[in-house]
């Protein structure tokens, strides 16, 4: 088990009140349809289509596993940030978290990428912090634009799958408010979910400690493969 940092902390609950779609301070398995009803009002997705299936396996895994990992059927934030600080213990990227975890990014990934082009662009991501995250429409394109930038290093690298991974990783690993895993939803002084931390620009010495290994290749599969695979880890 690893002492969270301050900032993880506050990360980590917005990922908490990400899944919580009921606002009732616990995940349990009735805020599966409530987050799943999120992605197909965003994606417009049928309920009947491989994308769909795919979804609701890789999340149905990861509510279940989490219940079983917390030995509890309603997991409040006390035993999300436990869990959390003994899956982060030792792990240097995403490829050091089990599957079931690992496929999330993924997830958010596709999400994301409305064209399913691979590639996630500036207007995609704003389009996401509007209509997902809730942030407000001209603020969301502010931040997007930054966050963009920061997470392609101002265009030299597209924003591929495996970047995104990397950037995740940091999001879930990074101890201080730097590098560009806090743009995964929205920068923080800007989310309904901010407590007392404002953002501000590192130092390259800061951008440097951030840097995260990754794993490069993710795989895809039917929605009972996917339950499979995870139930396993």
């Amino acid at each position: 088990m690893v002492l969270l940092a301050p900032f993880q902390k506050e990360k980590l609950e917005y990922f908490f009140n990400f899944f919580d779609s009921n606002g009732d301070s616990f995940i349990e398995h009735d805020d599966l349809h409530g987050f799943m009803k999120r992605i197909v009002d965003y994606t417009q997705w049928s309920t009947n289509s491989p994308a769909y299936h795919e979804m609701f396996g890789v999340h149905e895994a990861f509510f279940e596993i989490l219940m079983e990992k917390t030995e509890h059927k309603r997991v409040d934030l006390d035993d999300w940030l436990k869990l959390w600080s003994k899956l982060i213990h030792g792990s240097m990227g995403m490829q050091n978290f089990p599957v079931w975890l690992r496929l999330l990014p993924k997830s958010l990934f596709r999400i994301i990428d409305r064209d399913e082009d691979g590639i996630i662009r500036e207007d995609e991501l704003a389009d996401f912090y509007t209509k997902f995250v809730k942030l407000e429409s001209q603020e969301a394109k502010v931040v997007a634009k930054t966050a963009h930038d920061t997470m392609t290093d101002y265009g030299r690298y597209p924003l591929d799958l495996a970047g995104y991974e990397q950037i995740f990783a940091n999001f879930l690993l990074g101890k201080t408010p730097y590098g560009p895993g806090r743009f995964i939803f929205g920068c923080f002084e800007h989310s309904p979910h901010h407590t007392k931390f404002k953002l501000i620009r590192g130092t390259d010495d800061d951008e440097e400690e951030i840097k995260i290994n990754v794993e490069k290749n993710g795989r895809r599969g039917s929605t009972e493969a996917v339950r499979l695979r995870l139930k396993k880890v």
